[in-house]
Order: C-alpha cells, then sequence, then structure tokens
C-alpha cells in the first residue's frame, strides 16, 4: 500500500472508525469485476460511511491523499455496466449502502426522500403502505438502490407520467469532489430540511436554486462529479383497479401505430413492447414460468383507474384500446404465447433477486439507447443482421420502452448467452462491440455512455461541447478524484 493509500486509511479510521474500512482481497475482490466485459481492477480498500457528515470527510481525505474515489450504492452481485469497477489501481470503493433510511414518504405530494443504499424492495414496500406506487424498471433487482436508478435514468413504466427526461428525480444533496455539500431544487434552502417541512415544503421542485438547475449535471454523471447522500422521487398514486392486456404482431411495426395511439390519448399506465426472446426471458426471470413464443413482437399495456369508479374507468379504457386496435388491424389477448396479462400485472411491481434478462440463457449483455418509435424498427433490422453474420448462435432479445409522453423511447437488444460457455461468451463480446459500434454510426444516441460508449459518443461531440463536459468537472472535482475516467473524461491523480 502506497503513502498516500496508508494517510487515507488512517484519516477514515480516525472519523468513521476501524469498522467502516476494510482492505483484505475477500472485501476488495468482490468490488473488482462485474458481469460486464470491463476490465478486472481490484479496489485498494473499501469504505462504507454512514451518514452525508462521513461521506463528506471521505471526500476531504481522499482530496488531501489524492484518492480516486468510486461510489457504490446497491446489494449484491450481477452489477452490470463496469461503472462501479474502478478503473484504475488505487482506488478505493465508497459503499453507501448502509445509508438506508427512507427519510419521508408524502402522501400528499407523491415523493419519497431516500439515502442511496434504500433497495427497490425496501421502496416499494414503503411506499404500498400509503398507497402509492414507485416509478420503476420492469422488475428490477431487489437489491438495486432506487436512488442510483433514478440518477442513471434508467427507464421507468408509465409514459403517460414521465413528463421530463429527469423523472423520477427531484430534489439532491450533494458531496462534490471538492468536499462541498450543496442542496438542489427546492431542497437548496431556505432552512434544514427539517425547518423546510414544518412550513409545507416537499423537496418537489427539482429546479433551482435560482435559474441554476443542478441537479442536470449531476444526473447521469456516473459519479463523475460527487456523491448524492439522498434524493427525493416522484411516485405516484396505487390505482383501485387495474387490468393487462397484450397486442402481438409479427414485426416491430405493426404494433408502431396502436403504441402511438395509446400514448397520445394517454390510454393506459405502464407500456411497453418486446420481441420473443426477451418476452421468454421475462417470464422466465420473473418467476412467471415457461412460455413457447409465437409472435415477433409484444405489447404489453396496462389499463387502470383510481377511486370510486375505478372499474368503470378501466372498462371505457378497454373500450378505447379495442377501437384504436381494429383501426391498426390489431387483435388484443388476455393471455399471448402462454403468458398470462394477469400473471403479468401481479409481478410487474414486484422485483427479483437476480436480472429478469438472465432468465432466458443465465447471462445477458444488453446494448442501450435513446431514439423514436417510429425508428426502432429499423435499429431493430440492423441488429438482426449483424448479430446473424457475428454471433448466429446467440439469442437476440429487444425491448423497447417509450418514455416522456412517448416523445422518444429506451431502446435495447439483448445477447442472451451461456456464461458458463467460453464459446459462446466470447461470441457475446465480440457481437456486444460490434453492435455497439453499429448502432453509433447508425444515429443511436447513448444518453448513458458507459465504458466504451463514452469515447464513442464524445468522439462525435463537436470539440466545444467536450471542452466544456472538461471544464464542468474542473470545477466540481478539480483533483479528479471522483470516477476518474467516468464519461471518457479525467485521468485521475495517481
Amino acid at each position: 500500500m502506497s503513502n498516500d493509500l496508508k494517510r487515507f486509511h488512517g484519516f477514515v479510521v480516525e472519523r468513521l472508525g476501524t469498522d467502516a474500512v476494510r482492505d483484505d482481497a475477500g472485501t476488495t475482490g468482490n468490488y473488482s469485476t462485474d458481469d460486464s466485459f470491463a476490465a478486472r481492477c481490484e479496489p485498494a480498500l473499501v469504505v462504507w460511511p454512514r451518514s452525508a457528515a462521513e461521506v463528506q470527510a471521505v471526500v476531504l481525505g481522499a482530496v488531501e491523499c489524492g484518492v480516486p474515489l468510486v461510489p457504490v450504492s446497491s446489494i449484491g452481485g450481477n452489477r452490470q455496466h463496469g461503472d462501479t469497477v474502478p478503473s484504475m489501481p488505487g482506488s478505493a470503493i465508497v459503499d453507501l449502502s448502509k445509508m438506508n433510511r427512507i427519510l419521508r414518504i408524502d402522501r400528499r405530494n407523491r415523493v419519497a426522500v431516500v439515502e442511496p443504499g434504500v433497495t427497490f424492495s425496501q421502496l416499494i414496500s414503503g411506499v404500498e403502505g400509503e398507497g402509492m406506487k414507485v416509478l420503476q424498471p420492469l422488475l428490477p433487482r431487489a437489491g438495486k438502490s432506487a436512488l442510483t436508478s433514478a440518477l442513471e435514468r434508467e427507464p421507468t413504466l408509465i409514459p403517460r407520467h414521465h413528463w421530463d427526461a429527469s423523472d423520477p428525480l427531484l430534489c439532491t444533496e450533494v458531496v462534490f469532489g471538492t468536499g462541498d455539500v450543496f442542496r438542489t431544487g427546492t431542497a437548496a434552502g431556505p432552512g434544514s430540511l427539517e425547518e423546510q417541512r414544518a412550513v409545507g415544503m416537499a423537496q418537489k421542485n427539482p429546479m433551482g436554486p435560482a435559474q441554476f438547475s443542478l441537479f442536470q449535471t449531476i444526473q447521469g454523471a456516473q459519479g463523475a462529479f460527487g456523491i448524492v447522500t439522498w434524493a427525493s422521487l416522484k411516485c405516484e398514486l396505487a390505482p383501485s383497479c387495474s387490468k393487462a392486456v397484450f397486442a402481438g404482431a409479427d414485426s416491430l411495426d405493426g404494433l408502431t401505430g396502436l403504441a402511438y395511439e395509446l400514448l397520445k390519448s394517454r390510454t393506459g399506465d405502464e407500456l411497453f413492447l418486446m420481441n420473443r426472446a426477451s418476452l421468454e426471458a421475462l417470464s422466465l426471470g420473473g418467476g412467471l414460468g415457461p412460455l413457447h413464443a409465437e409472435k415477433g413482437w409484444v405489447l404489453a399495456v396496462v389499463l387502470a383507474g383510481h377511486g370510486r369508479f375505478a372499474e368503470d374507468k378501466v372498462r371505457y379504457l378497454e373500450g378505447d384500446l379495442q377501437d384504436f386496435a381494429k383501426m391498426h388491424g390489431v387483435t388484443t389477448h388476455e393471455v399471448i404465447d402462454g403468458l398470462d396479462a394477469a400473471g403479468l400485472l401481479a409481478s410487474m411491481h414486484s422485483t427479483r433477486e437476480r436480472p429478469w434478462r438472465y432468465g432466458r440463457r443465465g447471462g445477458c449483455q444488453t446494448v442501450f439507447f435513446i431514439t423514436t418509435l417510429d425508428r426502432a424498427q429499423g435499429f431493430a433490422g440492423m441488429a438482426e443482421k449483424l448479430v446473424s453474420e457475428v454471433a448466429p448462435r446467440l439469442e437476440l432479445g429487444a425491448y423497447v420502452q417509450p418514455l416522456v409522453q412517448g416523445c422518444n423511447c429506451h431502446m435495447e437488444f439483448q445477447l442472451h448467452y451461456d456464461p458458463g460457455s467460453p464459446g459462446e461468451s466470447g461470441a457475446a463480446r465480440d457481437a456486444f462491440s460490434a453492435l455497439s459500434e453499429r448502432l453509433l454510426e447508425g444515429g443511436a444516441f447513448f444518453s448513458r455512455p458507459y465504458g466504451s460508449w463514452a469515447q464513442g459518443m464524445f468522439g462525435r461531440m463537436s470539440p466545444e461541447c467536450a471542452e466544456t463536459l472538461r471544464k464542468v468537472k474542473q470545477i466540481f472535482d478539480p483533483g479528479c478524484i471522483m470516477k476518474p475516467g467516468a464519461l471518457g473524461i479525467g485521468g485521475g491523480t495517481r
């Protein structure tokens, strides 16, 4: 261990205690890799802060000693994008999983305030008691940090409640790479959170302070500027009555018209589209049992109602759906390819110990980006052609999640493979690299550029944009201790 690391170790022990830091190989090895193809790199030590004050102390110590920090929030394995693996030796993992308090659940304002260690299973259970539901991704991993998911802009299931690309993230408290603590949105002040709540403030407006909406700089930055110690997340009221319905077609284009109709009229809550391989993975990984999909693509939509006339609303929404489906030559089903819509609905807002994408073959690599629904079929054809040429043994899954009222959509391609087979693992690696490059060349927008995607995205930027990003890094993390290498900027201090 270098002298700088020894100094940092002593600094942390002095301020956080001996039980808050470990450097044994059995511990550090757990953070040296993940399920992605990121290069293995073992951190020098792991730190577990329990409060915002301790996070600030860790950051100040890292600045003084020149030790790179990599924040981690989720519990357990199956991390997937390489963003929690250090990019250089001598790094310290800041594991925030012990900061796991739900600070507030506010039904009136439909807000939950959580620390970074709060998992989806914990948050879902917490808000259910208040008659609310979390705006969450599809069947998230039980140990996944809800705050991190919002920070990383993971796609949520209900387009009509997705008003802005930043949703469901609202206000935050962040410790920047300088060691300064800052609160964004209406949480910026005046007063402490407790004083704000006493006068009816709810930390719901993310804009500000003043004309400076700093939360947009923090979101999607992969921890490159600072560490968020709590955030308020938008929730919605749980429906009194709901019903899931499927529609199937041989191609994605066969469902696009119906999807646009539903999105335009805001008919339904949860809405997504999948091809055969993804639907089978969802059924198996979600504990819904095996199925034999025949349709090339399936659209799933949930019709929901609230209050005294909830059932009446679901009935008239179903009538509207049937009219829209007939207009576009599509037939609706309550059971499709052996998958029961009611069963999917019952499990949709639960969690799983492992990612549902692993359900098909045991392993899955995903390539995801933002596009518009009318371009999705073109990308699907591009991906099918490339995978059939590069790795014909692999199964290609596809999942399309409309976002922001249907203005755009998250599209992902899933390379399903057996991780125990060296041949299939190698083919998945080759296909992942080739598909990523082909999609970048084809105009896919990688809004969450992990690993090699960062170089591809920012390499296509104008020099002015890249220079601006480096300047922002210098403002909030001049010592370059926060996630060096993230977003393709900052090489670190060691």
